[in-house]
This record gives structure tokens, C-alpha cells and sequence, in this order.
């Protein structure tokens, strides 16, 4: 009985020191900070990690007290020998990686902001490690370390944005691990009259929502799973990134493929016991007409650290169209989306999207404010000109025209 209980606590104890034991791989740990050691470079990576980290790790970096006791595993004490004997590029991918709690910021920081926090991390054992600011001033500029073998291939590829969605618009973004749940919610319409403070900014109303769940299948290959109030909407997406950015601008651009097909299941419509198709054959309502597909070529470039835009090639098909004259009803639409962002700070930006089609009285434009985002999680609160989410119906329903009013409305994410 004792031999089976000291068995079990050592199996307990050894699963739990595998769980806080993290290593970085040894390609990640031959990498080498580029930029040199300076004042500047301390001043930004303290604004940084002030943002960042000082809720978890504290503002001395040996861990807030709360945090160590709740999360698990606890925040490491960033001025531990445990901590500072790591090569420079093991706690650069540590940063950008991130685990449990901690988030990954490759997605949402620079890879020059990610190295400046390496050096204020360095920075905060200094007391304890007197040598060690004598030894990062040594180092070479960082103009001449672009390029050196030391820094491998995946970490010359740019992120042109954070996340995989715009504010309806999808981008070029994919995840390598984990999987994200999304909310898209739209309020009703924001009417500039006395209705726009009785209806609380339509908020009162009937609202639109999207629930979705996204995952990586393989690396540059996404898929998300969707579904949609209005038209009761159940979709399958995917996308494929072709070409991907890199810093050197060898490639300029980042190059995706976008494919969703959307299922309605709402019930058929009513028809007359003499209705027909157009070319006159008797109208049967079949399982292909609750399809409706979107077909997209995704073009981006992050033009700076704040800016990045993408253009896409947009072809929406429906099986079935309603029988209207005027003007007639289309089974497809063309759309050339437009999507730009704006980085405002580290945790917030602003996104504009304008989808110009071949749909009459149909032009979807978007604003949207990100804010409180992270490498694992984003809240944006948009407005639209449309309550509808999905391309599918986004791109087919009138929008409003902007003295009509608005819609309110919010992106939700989280990755796990």
C-alpha cells in the first residue's frame, strides 16, 4: 500500500513539474536580439511591459502576490536565475508563443517591440545582475543583424493583421495552435431622431448575432464553424494562405483563399400550387436551394507598425432567388472589399471596411474601435450600415443610407 501511494505522489509530482517546466526549442534559443542596448530601448519596453505584463508579473517582475496565488501555473519571477540564464531567443519565444494564462503576443507586438521586451526584462535583474547591462550594450545595431542566420525563416514572416476577422471582413490571419470562439453582434437600427435616445441607440430592438468557433487544421490552413441568427445560418469556412509577408519585403504581400458554403434553415417559402422557376419548369423546393457560398481571394501588406490594409475579390452565390422585377434579383454578386487598420496603441485600434458590388442599394461600410485586445483576445465595438454578418446576406440586403441612421454594434473573441 505504501509502494502504490509513493508510485501515485510521484507520478502526481513528476506530472506537475513537467506542467511548469517550459523550454523553448533549441532553434528559438540560438537566436539573437538584435537591436543594441539603449535608453530608448529600455523607455520602450517599459511602456510595454507596464501595459502588458505588470498585471500578472508585477511591477517589479517577481510576480503580483494575487496572481501567484490563482493562476496556474503562477507567473514566473522574470528576475529569478531561472529566468535570466535563458538565452535571449528562449524568452523572445516565450513572448511571442505564450502559455496558459499567459498570452501569445507574436500576433498582437513587433518582433522589434517583442526583442525591446527581452531587454527590459533583462533590465529588472540588474541589481542581481550587475554585468549583464555591460553585456546588452556590447551588442550590434539591429541593422546589422537583419539577415543573419542566427534568425531563422518563421520569424522573418510578417503578421499583417492580429486576428482572422476585420469587423465583417475576414483577413489573411491564420493561428498555428488552439482554437478561438467568436462573437459578432449587431443591434437595431440607430435612428437620428428622439427614437435614437427612447431605443437606447437600438439597442431596445431585434439584434443579429453570430456565434462561431475557428481552429488551425494545419500550418497556413484555418476553419471555422458558424451560426447565424437572421436566416437561422449554419456555415463552414476555410482558408488557405498562399504567400505570407516578410520583413525584408521579398515577398510584399500576403496572399489567402477564402471559401464558406452557408446552409439556411429556416422553413421553405410559400409558394402558390402554380409556381415555376423562370424558365418555367414547376417550382420544388430541395435541400441545394438552403445553400449559399463566398469565394474570395485575399490580398494584404502592412505598410508600418501602425498600418495595414487588404483588398479582396468577392464572388457570393445563392441557389436559390426570389422572383422580384424590379430591379431583378441576382444569384451572385461581385465585391471588391477594402480593409484598413489602424494601430492607435498597444491594446487598441481602428478598422474601416468598404465592400463597393455590383448589388444595387447595397454598399456595406464599417468602422470599428478595438479595444483592450491582446495576443488572446479582442473587443471591438463597431458601427455598420447593415444588421447583416455573414457575406452571404451581408452582401444581397439593402443597406441604409447614413441619414437613416446606424448599427451598433460588437466583435468578441477569445483564444485558447
Amino acid at each position: 500500500m505504501n509502494r502504490l501511494f509513493v508510485f501515485f505522489f510521484g507520478f502526481f509530482i513528476s506530472g506537475m513539474w513537467a506542467q511548469n517546466t517550459w523550454k523553448a526549442p533549441e532553434e528559438a534559443k540560438r537566436l539573437k536580439n538584435p537591436l543594441a542596448f539603449s535608453e530608448e530601448v529600455l523607455k520602450k519596453g517599459e511602456k510595454i511591459f507596464q501595459s502588458l505584463c505588470v498585471s500578472c508579473h508585477g511591477q517589479d517582475g517577481k510576480g503580483d502576490p494575487n496572481m501567484l496565488k490563482t493562476l496556474n501555473p503562477p507567473p514566473a519571477d522574470l528576475t529569478s536565475s531561472q529566468v535570466q540564464q535563458q538565452p535571449d531567443g528562449a524568452i523572445f519565444w516565450k513572448i511571442s508563443e505564450g502559455r496558459g494564462m499567459m498570452a501569445s503576443y507574436k500576433n498582437m507586438l513587433s518582433e522589434e517591440e517583442r526583442w525591446t521586451l527581452v531587454h527590459y526584462i533583462r533590465h529588472l535583474a540588474q541589481p542581481k545582475n550587475k554585468d549583464n547591462i555591460a553585456a546588452l550594450a556590447e551588442q550590434k545595431p539591429a541593422e546589422e543583424l537583419i539577415g543573419n542566420n542566427n534568425v531563422s525563416k518563421d520569424h522573418s514572416k510578417i503578421n499583417v493583421f492580429p486576428f482572422t476577422q476585420l469587423v465583417n471582413m475576414k483577413t489573411t490571419h491564420t493561428r498555428d495552435k488552439g482554437f478561438g470562439f467568436g462573437i459578432q453582434h449587431r443591434f437595431g437600427l440607430a435612428t437620428f431622431d428622439e427614437s435614437i435616445w427612447r431605443n437606447f441607440l437600438g439597442l431596445d430592438l431585434a439584434s443579429n448575432v453570430r456565434f462561431y468557433f475557428e481552429f488551425p487544421v494545419m500550418k497556413r490552413f484555418w476553419m471555422e464553424i458558424g451560426r447565424t441568427r437572421y436566416g437561422k445560418f449554419y456555415d463552414l469556412g476555410v482558408k488557405y494562405i498562399v504567400l505570407k509577408q516578410t520583413a525584408d519585403n521579398h515577398v510584399p504581400v500576403t496572399l489567402g483563399l477564402y471559401e464558406n458554403i452557408a446552409m439556411t434553415t429556416e422553413r421553405p417559402p410559400a409558394t402558390s400550387p402554380g409556381a415555376t422557376f423562370a424558365d418555367g419548369r414547376p417550382f420544388q423546393y430541395t435541400f441545394v436551394h438552403r445553400l449559399y457560398y463566398d469565394t474570395q481571394l485575399m490580398i494584404s501588406r502592412k505598410f508600418s507598425k501602425r498600418f495595414s490594409a487588404q483588398m479582396n475579390v468577392q464572388l457570393v452565390w445563392r441557389n436559390l432567388t426570389p422572383y422580384v422585377l424590379h430591379p431583378p434579383e441576382r444569384a451572385f454578386v461581385i465585391a471588391l472589399p477594402i480593409g484598413l487598420r489602424y494601430k492607435t496603441g498597444l491594446r487598441s485600434a481602428l478598422t474601416l471596411e468598404v465592400m463597393p458590388n455590383n448589388h444595387p442599394k447595397n454598399i456595406p461600410f464599417a468602422l470599428g474601435y478595438e479595444i483592450a485586445s491582446s495576443g488572446n483576445h479582442v473587443f471591438q465595438i463597431t458601427m455598420t450600415n447593415s444588421q447583416e454578418i455573414i457575406s452571404q446576406t451581408l452582401l444581397f440586403k439593402p443597406t441604409y443610407i447614413p441619414h437613416n441612421g446606424i448599427i451598433i454594434g460588437f466583435n468578441l473573441v477569445r483564444y485558447f
